[in-house]
């Protein structure tokens, strides 16, 4: 898929990373982060978008959101996000911060979008900005399982499964995080986000081919 063909699906979760250029740190101070964890909070309430996951790095943002509408305004949301974050950074000179073009990987919901939530959210630790996922506060690990006074994740219906009641559900994500990820997961969710393929099965490959051709069809 070039990179002109970037495949957005209504109504499917994706995972979408915005790096900056050169993978340079653009987040350095606390308010950096804070601000951009607002901006994001912000744009989700003025935009159909589920906010199911996010986690905010010195380089990059990863976030799992589903469009509720057309599938185009996902870029729009990434896009205001991008220029709210710039619009606070001190030391930059004019030059966009960030690579042309975000990433975006469909998800299978399911085990796959589970699975993609695991990614982000224990990626701070992962990258050693943080010994463990709950001592990371620019991620929305600690939302999910009560360590945070705000509460604005979309939980999406796959994780509202795990559990009968909230506790239900934070004890058995945090058994989920500890047990780790394959190292063919992990494979699969990077080199989906690198192509801008799918995440998932055959299987969700035809379910989405069908759903697009459902879509042109309309057009």
């Amino acid at each position: 898929m070039s990179e002109n063909d970037r495949l957005l699906v209504p109504g499917v979760p994706h995972h979408i990373v915005r790096k900056t250029a050169y993978r340079t740190d653009l987040l350095r101070r606390r308010i950096d982060f804070t601000r951009c964890i607002g901006h994001l909070h912000t744009l989700r309430n003025n935009h159909p978008v589920h906010v199911h996951a996010w986690a905010i790095l010195p380089d990059r943002i990863h976030l799992l959101v589903t469009p509720t509408s057309e599938a185009d305004i996902l870029s729009t949301f990434v896009k205001a996000l991008s220029c709210r974050v710039t619009r606070g950074i001190r030391h930059l000179e004019g030059q966009s911060p960030w690579e042309r073009r975000f990433r975006s990987s469909p998800v299978q919901p399911g085990q796959w979008l589970l699975a993609t939530m695991h990614y982000i959210e224990r990626l701070p630790a992962l990258a050693g900005l943080a010994r463990a996922p709950h001592q990371y506060p620019y991620s929305s690990y600690r939302l999910r399982v009560g360590k945070s006074s705000a509460d604005w994740l979309d939980n999406h219906e796959d994780y509202a499964a795990l559990g009968r009641d909230r506790r239900e559900r934070i004890e058995n994500y945090r058994h989920y995080l500890a047990g780790g990820l394959s190292a063919d997961e992990i494979r699969h969710i990077e080199s989906a986000l690198r192509s801008g393929g799918l995440t998932g099965s055959r299987c969700f490959e035809a379910m989405v081919q069908d759903k697009l051709a459902e879509e042109e069809a309309r057009t």
